[in-house]
Order: structure tokens, then C-alpha cells, then sequence
């Protein structure tokens, strides 16, 4: 869910630019009507999600609170209501234009304005639950010591806030941002050079320059990413030695493998970047200090398994198929709706644009969720293949116990230590008893010609098909 805040937040502000504010009927509210409106709500949902918070930890204090489950709840309760209340009000309320009357006159710091009360919303969210996070660090904190494994010191509710930040928001904010700053500086420049009559603007040339840019700052996000997070190359030893095997064996090219120290907070692994030249492997300080090397392996092989298979390509152009799946489905909806057809109105464009977000977030939630499933099932197969990482010989074709238990483990001790219940659903990467589930089923099985790899295969390319198709379609309707 944390992945769609930042996307949320610039989709608000880009429909908003275009003018798809409704028009409430009655009086049209001021200026102070608006400020009180978009930030009042989020104050008093901080306030309320503070009190219950701050009862959930008394309650943990005296021993009598069995389940965090509904502390997970009012959290990602609030988190939603103030995100709501953000869309509210800058597709009702006109929060953007009372934004540009506080800012200069340039995209990028009306955009900063208007997400400036959500994202303190969610900043003192997460500064709420900070007491019942410091609770659970010091039970796992006692749990490392008697096994001896190393122990931090608690990073101060500040320190805990900022990396909230940084993870959850400005890692996909910044490059999107980026982008609407780079859009826009292109439209400012293409309007100035029709008013002075020194080159020939067409949407054909602002499209292609427009791409070109967001290409540019996509590729390049592996560096904004490690300069946000404090990225440092991992240092020679045995886990680097590891994860370079690993890649060598499935050719996959990477710039460096990354250390994140995050003080023992997150225990998590990624890969960034399109191109070998600016693709980094990230592991945390806690995911090393804190699993065994057999589940730091499954953790490797699965992000391995992500460049592997072409992940990256694959979400991208399934993304892109199922937007033109959703244009479709919404054309063939204005066509029966006579509602659509009564004119060009900002209300047509906000519904135009929620049907398209009700079709393309479950969706491609669905197939990010198998992209997943495939990755899992990579590191079982390269485990099964390879069961020890020191070698290249092969053991077998068939997927082995001990693989599945690695890499269901190493999901299932992740979860554990980050307080995650196991049926808990994820819009992109599925519960952890579903992942699990599905590994446990595998077992005895080929490693060749598995129904998962099979599933993703057939979303690749009916997603090449769908977008062959509407480019076939689009050049017809041109000539």
C-alpha cells in the first residue's frame, strides 16, 4: 500500500494542472474556506490516530494488549483518510490554485505546497507509532542478544521519522517529481519558442522530448536512490563473494552491491536500475545480521531472480497494456453512458480518470503479485540446482525440501521480525502465507516448465500483443 502514496500524491497534482476540478454546487469557497478544509481534516485525524495509538502502548506497558492487529489498522486507517482528504481537496476544492497563491509560479513548488499537509499528516503518523515500534525493536532486541547476534542502539523518534520518509515516500516522490519539473520546463520552453516564432512545436516533438526526459531520470534513479538512502558498497567477505557468484552464474550484470545500514530497523533486499551500468543489488544491515546465511542466500537468489526474468520490463509493459485495456473498457463505457456524451466537462475527465484507477491498480497489483510469486520460485529453483553456493555443479532437477524451507523461511523469520501476521494481504507482493503456500506446493516438482513461470511468459506477451495492437490501431486512425 505504502507504494501508492507517492503515485497518489502526483496523480492528484498533474489532474488537477489539467483541470479536472469539479465544480461543487453553491457558492464558490474562499480562500481560507479551502486552507481550513484541506488541512483541518488531516489534523484531526493525526489527533485521532495519536490517542489511540498512545492507548495501544499504555496497554502493552500493563501487558494486556494480545494483538497489534488493530493498532496495524487504525494506522493504515489514518494513513488512508488523509490521503483521501488531500484528493479531495485538490480535485473538489481547488487546493492547487490556493496553492499556486503561496508559492511562485513554476510546477514543481505548487506541487510541494499542496502534498505539504498530507505528507506532515503521514510524517506525524508515523511519529505516533514510533513508542510501539520502539516496544517491538526492544523484544527482538533481547531475542538477538540471547543468540548472540549484534544489537543497535534504538535510533531516536526523529531518526525513525526521517527514514520513514526517505523509504516510503521520496524514493518513488523525488524521480517522479523530477520528471513533472522536466515536463513542464519542456512546455515552458515549447510555449516560448511559439510565441517568438524560432521553431515549429507539434505534440508529436513535445512527446518525444517529454519521453525522453522521464527516460533519463528513470535510468538514473538507482543514483538518486543510493544518495537518499545513504547507500554504501558492501565490503569484501563472504556474502559479497555470495551474491557475485550468484549473478556470474545467471549473467546478471551489476554496477556494486550495496550495504544499507539502517540502524537494525528494516530487514529487506532490492535491485535498482534498468542497465547493467546503473543497476545496484541493496541489502540491509539487519536482513545480514539477523537471518542465517541459507535464507540471506533465498533473499540473493530472489532479487537475482528479478533481473533474471526481466521484471522490470515485464511490470513496465504490462502496465502499459492494461492503461490501454482500461482506455478501451472506459471508450466502450462513454459509448452506452449518455451521460458521457453530454459534453466535455471537468466531471467527465474525474470519472474518466477514477474508472481508469479502478481498473489499472488491481490489476496491475495482480500481475506485480505473480512477478513476485516467479522470483520466489526462482530462488527455489536455484537453490534445488545449486544447494551449495560454493560450487557450479548441478544436484538434481527437481525442487528439494531444503530450498523450499530456505526460501519460505527466510519470508516467513522477515515477517516475524518486522511484526507482519502472515495472512496480512499486500497489494503488491501477496501475503506471506500465500508466497509460502505456493512454495510448499512445489516440492518434488521439475524445476523446468513450472505453471508460474508459465503464467508470467503468457502476461509478457499479451501485453506485446495489446500495445502492437493499439500502435496498429492509433497509425490507422492518423492516416
Amino acid at each position: 500500500m505504502l507504494q501508492l502514496i507517492p503515485i497518489l500524491l502526483v496523480m492528484a497534482v498533474l489532474a488537477a494542472d489539467a483541470g479536472m476540478v469539479v465544480d461543487l454546487p453553491g457558492p464558490e469557497p474562499g480562500t481560507v474556506q479551502v486552507v481550513l478544509l484541506s488541512v483541518l481534516p488531516t489534523i484531526l485525524v493525526v489527533l485521532f490516530a495519536w490517542a489511540w495509538l498512545w492507548r495501544v502502548d499504555r496497554r502493552i506497558e500493563q501487558g494486556r494488549c494480545r494483538s497489534l492487529e488493530g493498532a496495524h489498522r487504525v494506522r493504515a486507517g489514518a494513513t488512508w483518510l488523509i490521503l483521501f482528504n488531500y484528493l479531495g481537496a485538490m480535485l473538489f476544492l481547488g487546493w492547487l490554485d490556493v496553492s499556486r497563491q503561496l508559492s511562485a509560479s513554476w510546477l514543481l513548488l505548487e506541487a510541494m505546497v499542496a502534498m505539504g499537509p498530507a505528507i506532515l499528516g503521514l510524517l506525524a503518523i508515523w511519529w505516533s507509532w514510533y513508542p510501539i515500534e520502539r516496544r517491538l525493536r526492544d523484544a527482538r532486541m533481547l531475542r538477538q542478544v540471547d543468540e548472540g547476534l549484534p544489537a543497535h542502539a534504538a535510533p531516536g523518534r526523529g531518526a525513525y521519522v526521517l527514514q520513514q520518509l526517505r523509504m516510503n515516500i521520496l524514493l518513488l516522490l523525488v524521480p517522479m517529481l523530477l520528471i513533472v519539473c522536466a515536463v513542464d520546463w519542456i512546455e515552458r520552453g515549447a510555449e516560448e519558442a511559439a510565441e517568438q516564432g524560432t521553431t515549429s512545436w507539434n505534440a508529436f516533438l513535445f512527446g518525444m522530448l517529454s519521453f525522453g526526459a522521464a527516460l533519463v531520470i528513470l535510468v538514473l534513479a538507482p543514483l538518486i536512490a543510493r544518495w537518499l538512502l545513504g547507500l554504501r558498497s558492501m565490503p569484501r567477505g563472504e556474502v559479497r563473494d555470495d551474491m557475485e557468484r550468484i549473478c556470474a552464474r545467471h549473467g546478471v550484470g551489476v554496477r556494486d552491491i550495496m550495504l544499507w545500514r539502517t540502524g537494525g530497523m528494516v530487514i529487506n533486499a532490492a535491485v535498482m536500475g534498468f542497465i547493467p551500468l546503473l543497476r545496484y543489488l541493496l541489502l540491509t544491515d539487519a536482513l545480514l545480521e539477523q537471518l542465517p546465511r541459507r535464507h540471506v542466500l533465498a533473499v540473493m537468489s530472489h532479487e537475482v531472480g528479478h533481473v533474471r526474468r526481466r521484471h522490470m520490463f515485464t511490470l513496465l509493459l504490462s502496465l502499459v497494456a492494461i492503461v490501454v485495456v482500461a482506455e478501451l473498457a472506459i471508450l466502450g463505457i462513454k459509448g452506452v453512458w449518455p451521460w458521457f456524451q453530454s459534453g466535455d466537462t471537468a466531471e467527465h475527465d474525474l470519472l474518466h480518470l477514477a474508472l481508469g484507477l479502478l481498473i489499472v491498480i488491481p490489476c496491475f497489483g495482480w500481475v506485480s503479485r505473480r512477478i513476485e510469486r516467479q522470483a520466489d520460485t526462482f530462488a527455489v529453483q536455484d537453490l534445488s540446482m545449486h544447494p551449495d553456493q560454493t560450487t557450479e555443479t548441478t544436484d538434481g532437477n527437481r525442487i528439494s525440501p531444503e530450498a523450499v524451507d530456505a526460501m519460505a523461511g527466510s519470508l516467513e523469520l522477515i515477517a516475524s521480525l518486522h511484526g507482519i501476521q502472515p495472512r496480512r494481504r499486500s497489494w503488491r507482493h501477496g501475503s506471506i502465507a500465500w508466497r509460502c503456500d505456493h512454495l510448499r506446493s512445489l516440492v518434488g516438482r521439475p524445476c523446468d516448465g513450472l505453471g508460474i513461470d508459465r503464467v508470467v511468459s503468457r502476461i509478457l506477451w499479451f501485453s506485446i500483443a495489446v500495445i502492437l495492437l493499439a500502435g496498429v490501431i492509433q497509425v490507422g486512425f492518423l492516416s
